[in-house]
């Protein structure tokens, strides 16, 4: 089988993550790479990637973004099936649907709240298979990715975000703009790692450890994307 692209956007490593053990426990061969040091894939061979989260924006104005933004439109133009989380939802659709269809929020989607499935995710997509149409979930996001390009198909939304999930249109693509992640040992992780980005964001400490979830539901996006991703290579 073809080698698991995946993308590492953060600044610094982070705690390890159940996307991080999912990948082990299915044997895959896995080109890690670490995209702010400018590490990139010379090709579009793989089975599957991964785009990480990140704490830069999809619009900032870094020389690795702006090679991220070429590396992923070739990727999908490949039909190498994709999954985004958070930054790397924002960063696919800024490749694919434009820099415009990234925004800066009024004020950050934070801490663990639900997000409800749309009628295409519950009737015909891949990585919402199986789910039930509320889904606990972990949020911390600023950016979002804008629901009116045509596109796009939403497939989950809140009450505060109007796409939390959505699939590109013209290939097996989707960005997720929560966590799932991280169960409840690798939140706290997460958050102790990176204690003072979250600080500066207005983040309770206390009160989001003692709430972290094992985001048990969620995590079925990350199993059936690497189910999709293995069984159309194969």
């Amino acid at each position: 089988m073809k080698p698991f692209l995946y993308l590492d956007n953060w600044h610094k490593p982070q705690p390890e993550t159940r996307f991080d053990r999912a990948l082990a426990d299915r044997g895959l061969t896995v080109l890690h790479l670490r995209t702010n040091d400018g590490e990139f894939p010379d090709g579009t061979a793989f089975c599957g990637a991964y785009v990480s989260p990140s704490f830069n924006a999809a619009y900032d104005n870094e020389p690795w973004i702006h090679e991220e933004h070429a590396v992923l439109r070739r990727l999908a133009e490949a039909r190498v099936p994709i999954l985004g989380l958070c930054f790397g939802s924002q960063i696919l659709a800024s490749s694919l649907c434009g820099r415009d269809q990234v925004v800066l929020r009024e004020e950050r989607e934070r801490g663990y709240g639900s997000i409800t499935l749309t009628d295409a995710a519950r009737t015909e997509d891949p990585l919402t298979r199986g789910m039930p149409e509320t889904v606990p979930v972990l949020h911390w996001h600023e950016d979002e990715v804008r629901a009116d390009h045509p596109d796009v198909q939403v497939l989950a939304l809140s009450s505060e975000c109007a796409n939390q999930i959505w699939r590109w249109r013209l290939g097996p693509v989707w960005g997720v703009q929560p966590h799932p992640e991280f169960d409840r040992c690798q939140a706290i992780d997460w958050f102790t790692a990176n204690r003072a980005q979250f600080a500066a964001g207005g983040l309770d400490y206390d009160k989001l450890a003692t709430e972290a979830d094992d985001n048990v539901i969620a995590a079925r996006l990350i199993d059936n994307f690497l189910s999709y991703a293995i069984d159309t290579s194969a």
